[in-house]
């Protein structure tokens, strides 16, 4: 889509824009600045005066709003695209006895809820805004890293639509936005391509700088797509970003824009990644094989075009005592029969599952004559994203109950989902256990604890208990030694942060897992998966 252009390479060489890469007469320069040494009251990437307010305009529509206005009262509907369920771990329990048991409140969006379009329709999709925040220092000269990464980065470019939005960042020591937030219109994906072909590798290393632009580049815009997203990409070491990552997740929540981490080889520092992705509660990429990187990337865009449903508040309200709420998202306790669980946001095809733990006294008031007890209520409240006027959804609330009966049938098994979902829970606590003992050296307890905890998992038939188990096989091979540890480190941690978010971008396979994994296809929804499709057919 380059005709009528000048040709790239003579494009290459010549400036693009201009008014984005002027200076202001006081303070550093809006694009590549270092602080002044005496400026020490601030990180030296401290973002306080970025000029970024000069992102393309977008089309009018009710769907986009400029920063500055407040959004419109949305329709309040009882209907919307996500389902509401709740189950209990065993259905009867005997009465007059004080009983600990599970429940499972899940949150589902069908792959149906909203009509997606994939990168070979023709189907327009809901706009986004894009900021591609890269690593290019001196490491990603070797191996061919920044050759992969031009191509991951056109193939975000070329899947565009016009509506669409991106900006570049690049990073080193220092932080450079190379391509302001522009639409992706003939002569947007022209200047992007260009800017993307012109990258070089040299330098240091500071992720924290990167961030930084990038999120100003999202917080300065005039104008804003509903669907924003932050793609970090680093391949390399930096001790001096950990103390600031709160405060930059942070910024990217109050942005509402999701925060997405690609670690680049078995040298990249995978804790901070990961750190990154806790906070802003998304999946952490280890990449591996740096020629899939435009797959990981395609798979995170495909996910962010299928979003259904945004800022999701799920109200827990007990007749029990609620003991625990196991979910990495935020939760607000309301005293100890309530709380309320906070979402960013799902795709398409997804579910959240929070697993409570209740317990529940002898003489439990609400018993009907039936013998049924209600143990909970769950609601949510949501934005719904697919008119392009927000609608925000109020549902009903649904009932989780229990039979009270004289005498439990011995014979009476658990609820296979309330199962699968604990056995979630505690396989992702044992991977982190485990890749802490791993982290200082302990490699037998890591294996011991991983050994437990896949003998528990093991006696369970299930889909879900068998992906666990694979799980469970490759992390203790890759606990044997320390060597084996370096080079398997970050596969681990990618895997229970995968797991814990249940949100995954990639199916591809680590070429040194001892087994065939098949954790990843539990959490890829079928936009995603078209996306990555076409990634690796050009």
């Amino acid at each position: 889509m380059l005709q009528q252009q000048a040709p790239l390479e003579q494009a290459l060489q010549q400036p693009i824009g201009g008014t984005y890469r002027q200076r202001r007469s006081r303070g550093p320069p809006a694009q590549g600045w270092a602080m002044p040494a005496s400026m020490h009251r601030q990180p030296s990437w401290a973002s306080a005066d970025h000029n970024f307010n000069d992102d393309d305009e977008l089309n009018s529509s009710a769907s986009q709003q400029p920063l500055e206005q407040a959004e419109p009262d949305p329709d309040i509907s009882r209907e919307g695209p996500l389902l509401l369920s709740t189950r209990v771990e065993y259905s009867a329990l005997p009465k007059g006895q004080t009983q600990a048991v599970f429940g499972l409140v899940t949150i589902q969006a069908p792959e149906t809820a909203a009509k997606v379009a994939t990168p070979d329709a023709d189907e327009e999709r809901r706009p986004m805004d894009v900021v591609c925040v890269l690593d290019v220092s001196g490491s990603m000269d070797s191996h061919n890293k920044i050759g992969d990464l031009k191509e991951a980065v056109r193939f975000i470019i070329d899947e565009s639509q016009p509506q669409d939005r991106l900006s570049i960042v690049t990073f080193n020591s220092q932080a450079q936005r190379k391509l302001k937030l522009r639409r992706m219109d003939r002569q947007g994906k022209h200047e992007a391509t260009v800017e993307t072909m012109r990258l070089s590798a040299s330098g240091g290393t500071s992720i924290a700088a990167g961030l930084d632009m990038g999120l100003a580049v999202l917080e300065k815009r005039r104008q804003r797509n509903k669907v924003s997203a932050v793609l970090l990409l680093t391949d390399g070491q930096d001790h001096s970003s950990s103390a600031h990552l709160k405060t930059l997740t942070q910024r990217a929540a109050k942005a509402g824009c999701g925060l997405y981490a690609f670690g680049f080889g078995v040298d990249h520092d995978a804790d901070l990644l990961r750190e990154i992705s806790e906070q802003a509660r998304t999946p952490y990429t280890f990449i591996e094989n740096t020629a899939t990187v435009k797959a990981a990337f395609a798979g995170v865009v495909g996910g962010l075009s299928s979003i259904v449903a945004q800022r999701v508040e799920l109200t827990l309200d007990c007749q029990a005592t609620l003991k625990d709420v196991n979910t990495p998202f935020a939760v607000t306790r309301q005293g100890e029969n309530g709380a309320t669980v906070t979402i960013p946001d799902v795709f398409a095809g997804e579910r959240r599952d929070i697993l409570v733990e209740l317990s529940i006294p002898a003489d439990l008031p609400g018993t009907s004559e039936d013998g049924s007890t209600v143990l909970l209520q769950a609601s949510a409240r949501y934005q719904d994203l697919r008119s392009s006027r927000g609608v925000l959804v109020q549902t009903s609330a649904v009932q989780m109950t229990v039979q009270r009966v004289d005498e439990v049938q011995p014979e009476m098994e658990p609820d296979v989902e309330v199962s699968d979902q604990r056995d979630r829970v505690q396989v992702t606590r044992t991977l982190e256990q485990a890749a802490q003992c791993s982290d200082a050296g302990q490699f037998e307890q890591a294996q011991q604890l991983i050994r437990e905890q896949r003998s528990k998992v093991s006696k369970r038939q299930s889909v879900v208990a068998e992906a666990l188990s694979l799980e469970l096989e490759d992390a203790e091979d890759r606990m044997r030694s320390r060597s084996s540890w370096q080079v398997g480190a970050a596969e681990v941690k990618d895997a229970f942060q995968m797991h814990k978010m249940q949100r995954c971008t990639n199916t591809f396979a680590s070429a040194s897992s001892a087994v065939t994994k098949k954790s990843k296809a539990m959490y890829m929804n079928s936009t995603q998966a078209a996306w990555t499709s076409k990634s690796s057919r050009g």
